[in-house]
């Protein structure tokens, strides 16, 4: 999993961006904006699964951050490599790119063992997943409406695994992999709205899978394959639709904030439905899409009630 894949949250509204220009309707123009970005994302995805048993997980993880670093340094218009990294504590920025590594690792590892709607469905938890972690870790208050919200979209997301009930249609042990991302991402998101006030976007991009850089590189001799041509091109495809996705998905948020643009973060499993079903002929089962719903409804009862405390 990567920046394009998270749900607008609340530190990004804190991140200072550039300044955009004066336009009619702005919040119209981010919704675009994060569409667009849910589009590419959506797709970044379908290269993905249509690649990776050509290559290697780690090669396409390794790629992908590639395109996500190369998306930092645009955003800070700059190369000079130690003044985007300068941040207020590496060693957070450190765990921080550590647990990307891992969620991204565990979300293409999903990819490969699961169809992609059954991953994208059980990646749309991560956002009640970091509102508890939020009330744990950073100890911000959450009700218990918020809290029983939460417990449904857990329920959600076990209609949609079935877990033992491989026979019946059930997802399985190979669930554990877009669980794994979304546990790890949301120890990535709660280190950012720590890192937030104080670090630069850009710098945030840069760091987010700088230990992924660094270790995939060094480990390369060990797991690279090379690529044929078209495999080549659908590496190729998902750094850039996955930096891009990441770019407009940050940019979204300099004409509307975060609190406007998370519900439409659910439209990623229709797109990922959608190109399940043109490129690799799945469909999710009806009690997945009971799982769907109850994970979206839940989800969308957050993001009211964090409104509402907001307001």
């Amino acid at each position: 999993m990567s920046d394009p894949h998270l749900v607008p949250d609340r530190e990004a509204d804190a991140q200072p961006l550039a300044a955009t220009p004066p336009v009619r309707n702005p919040h119209l123009v981010g919704i675009g904006l994060f569409l667009v970005a849910i589009v590419l994302i959506n797709c970044s995805d379908a290269a993905a699964q249509l690649t990776i048993d050509a290559v290697t997980v780690f090669q396409v993880t390794f790629v992908q951050g590639l395109g996500l670093i190369a998306c930092g340094f645009l955003a800070a218009r700059s190369v000079n490599v130690v003044e985007v990294m300068r941040t207020a504590s590496w060693k957070l920025q450190i765990l921080r790119s550590s647990c990307q590594l891992g969620s991204a690792l565990c979300y293409y590892k999903g990819l490969q063992e699961l169809a992609l709607a059954d991953t994208v469905a059980i990646i749309l938890t991560g956002p009640l997943v970091v509102t508890a972690m939020a009330a744990l870790v950073l100890k911000e208050k959450v009700g218990p409406r918020r809290w029983a919200a939460c417990a449904v979209g857990l329920v959600g997301a076990l209609v949609i695994i079935r877990p033992g009930l491989d026979t019946m249609g059930g997802l399985g042990w190979a669930a554990a992999w877009p669980l794994g991302c979304v546990l790890l991402y949301g120890v990535y998101v709660i280190v950012t709205r720590h890192l937030a006030p104080r670090d630069r976007t850009s710098t945030l991009m840069v760091w987010g899978t700088s230990v992924s850089a660094v270790v995939l590189l060094a480990a390369a001799p060990w797991y690279w394959v090379w690529p044929d041509l078209p495999t080549a091109l659908g590496l190729l495809a998902v750094a850039v639709l996955s930096g891009t996705s990441n770019g407009l998905r940050i940019r979204s948020l300099a004409y509307a904030p975060a609190a406007v643009l998370a519900p439409f973060g659910y439209a990623e499993i229709v797109g990922g439905t959608a190109l399940g079903l043109i490129v690799f002929g799945t469909f999710p089962d009806a009690w997945s899409w009971v799982g769907i719903a109850v994970i979206v409804a839940s989800g969308l009862y957050v993001w009211y009630r964090e409104r509402r405390a907001a307001g």
